[in-house]
């Protein structure tokens, strides 16, 4: 039987690997799409098992871990992505790196993540965005048993006709590859989707799943890059009267002093 007939029957069961999770839902209207510009086209499927959206060279690294079956991650992917990639992939300010983490209906997620892959790295991101906008019609091609049809279309509007599409979805190499990815994911200890992670640290605040919030979240990163803040001779001299005082007013410290000025 071949794989695309495996989906078509397959659809309704779940992967046991991760939910959907429910934080952070409700993040309003769709934030503008940016200019397809700066480093929106620097596209690399070679990074840490995931596919790298944005310079290199970028003071900050944002990882998200997606289904394209979750709800959740359908309304990050259109109501908060937009803007992080306008405002900080676009403009060299943030690297992203998008990794799969297929939850239930798995086929269905792997079969999107094979599309995406074999459209290749100028498309990647392109197929995403259409099987998030189509993710309503493909459940409800699975539930009425024509599913099969609906992914073949897909992928035809990006390039692939049926026989490669087909080639794609029984590519060994491209399922290790999101093995690889969800394995990734596990040692990470992700467990629900979208998992975001900014620099090594798994962003769990509600405010994450907004565009304002996680602007202000990178904001408050990318202003922690510069190293030690500077200060006004100001600045120093009324620290330096706040730790006095407090000193004068530690019974302990007292009595230290006084030790040591009999000493």
């Amino acid at each position: 039987m071949s794989f695309l007939r495996t989906v078509a029957l397959a659809a309704a069961l779940s992967w046991p690997l991760a939910a959907c999770s429910q934080a952070g839902s409700g993040t309003g209207a769709a934030a503008a799409k940016g200019p397809e510009t700066g480093y929106l086209s620097a596209v690399s499927f070679d990074t840490d098992a995931g596919v790298a959206l944005g310079s290199p060279d970028a003071p900050l690294t944002l990882i998200e871990y997606a289904s394209l079956t979750c709800g959740h991650c359908k309304d990050f992917h259109e109501a908060v992505l937009p803007r992080i990639k306008a405002d900080y992939v676009a403009t060299g300010k943030v690297r992203y790196i998008f990794r799969e983490f297929p939850t239930a209906p798995a086929e269905l997620a792997l079969a999107g993540f094979a599309t995406a892959r074999c459209v290749g790295e100028d498309g990647y991101f392109a197929v995403l965005d259409d099987f998030f906008a189509s993710q309503s019609a493909i459940f409800e091609s699975a539930r009425a048993g024509t599913v099969a049809r609906t992914l073949t279309d897909l992928a035809g509007r990006h390039g692939l006709g049926e026989a490669e599409f087909e080639a794609c979805l029984n590519d060994s190499s491209i399922r290790r590859a999101i093995a690889a990815s969800v394995n990734a994911g596990q040692s990470e200890g992700v467990d629900s989707t979208p998992t975001l992670i900014l620099d090594g640290e798994v962003l769990l605040t509600p405010d994450s799943r907004t565009p304002d919030g996680l602007a202000a979240i990178i904001d408050a990163a990318l202003a922690g890059e510069g190293g030690a803040t500077e200060y006004t001779e100001e600045q120093v001299e009324a620290a330096t009267a706040v730790l006095e005082d407090a000193r004068l007013n530690d019974p302990k410290r007292v009595a230290e002093d006084r030790e040591s000025d009999e000493d």
